[in-house]
């Protein structure tokens, strides 16, 4: 728990932090304003088409979870990490709890900007908004989905380290890599991360996976990522 504190304590006082999260809700506020306010309610059926901008936020989690880690190996500071705590796996564990829960403190603050602003400028011009239910679940979804994208990225920085690197390795896959292997072999494809957090979030596109099985493939993928993250770093010589 000293370990989580700390790391949680880190993760709070780094500017970067802030600013990443602060650009996204602004954008967030803009994209849903502008969408609910100015687009036709022909255009607007489900609420997984209220929750526009999301690609933003979701993107700058994967980031932020990579930075977490990489800032360390970046600057030198691992040596003094894991000399203070010479056993790395509960660094790492704390790690991965920092990124979860800032994944939610995201997420939440996301459903307050978008469920503050799309929702009520939308059912202010009159617009019939979608059942309750269904807004719980998309929300939930996201909520969901940021924690398990921060811990995703710090995966991917554990095993790739070179911050650069992993910042690029993600980007590449996650938009090239993945959308070529759902367009032409989307049987496989739709269990990779991104198209599996599609399925998550509801979307109805053809071929994705369940809400639930969404779910499970991309907790699988986040956990698979952790766990070898974690071994290597724990293995790996330090400087």
């Amino acid at each position: 728990m000293n370990l989580l504190h700390s790391e949680w304590i880190k993760l709070l006082s780094t500017r970067t932090t802030w600013v990443m999260i602060g650009v996204g809700l602004l954008c967030e506020g803009l994209f849903a304003g502008l969408l609910t306010g100015l687009a036709s309610f022909n255009d607007i059926g489900k609420v997984t088409e209220l929750i526009t901008g999301l690609g933003l936020l979701m993107t700058l989690m994967l980031v932020l979870g990579v930075l977490i880690i990489t800032t360390e190996f970046r600057h030198g500071t691992t040596g003094s990490t894991f000399l203070v705590t010479p056993r790395r796996w509960p660094v790492m564990l704390a790690k991965l709890g920092a990124c979860l829960l800032i994944g939610v403190v995201a997420g939440l603050l996301f459903v307050l900007v978008n469920g503050g602003l799309a929702l009520s400028i939308y059912s202010g011009r009159g617009g019939t908004l979608p059942p309750s239910s269904e807004i719980v679940d998309v929300y939930l979804g996201v909520v969901v989905s940021f924690a398990l994208l921060a811990a995703f990225g710090l995966g991917i920085g554990a095993i790739v380290r070179n911050q650069v690197g992993a910042i690029i390795t993600l980007l590449a896959w996650g938009f090239v890599v993945e959308n070529l292997l759902f367009a032409f072999v989307p049987s496989v494809g739709r269990f990779a991360p991104v198209h599996a957090q599609d399925g998550l979030f509801g979307l109805t596109t053809k071929h994705l996976l369940s809400p639930a099985a969404g779910a499970a493939t991309l907790v699988a993928w986040t956990a698979a990522l952790a766990v070898v993250g974690a071994v290597l770093a724990a293995r790996r010589d330090v400087s």
